[in-house]
């Protein structure tokens, strides 16, 4: 897959998944994010240069609920990972400010990863 990426990315270490507001359809998940874009993996290709408003939802062990964000986005490329997922990369448009706590809480629990691989490294 060629990387079509213009700001490096950060990785998630939950399970983040996506739906469409229009139809509350389920469209995959969230792969990685960074502070102008995201990108999910999906079963079914998403159109490209399309708007999109996506509701996320997580389930953060720490915090045992579950949180919802809402997000607006900008498809710009889409192409095949493998033979059954789709990777599509997002042009980050808006947040509400749910959506930026949960980046945000993705954000705090990578660099506490990396601290812990650095002390045992």
């Amino acid at each position: 897959m060629k990387d079509h990426r213009q700001f490096a990315r950060k990785s998630v270490h939950t399970n983040v998944s996506i739906f469409n507001e229009t139809d509350a359809k389920f469209l995959g998940g969230l792969v990685d994010y960074s502070e102008t874009g995201i990108m999910i993996s999906s079963y079914q290709p998403i159109t490209a240069d399309t708007i999109y408003r996506f509701t996320m939802v997580d389930l953060p062990n720490n915090i045992g609920r579950k949180r919802t964000g809402h997000i607006q986005v900008k498809s710009v490329w889409s192409e095949q990972i493998n033979g059954t997922l789709f990777g599509t990369g997002f042009k980050l448009i808006e947040a509400d400010d749910e959506a930026y706590a949960m980046f945000k809480s993705y954000d705090e629990r990578l660099l506490l990863q990396q601290q812990k691989e650095n002390k045992n490294g």
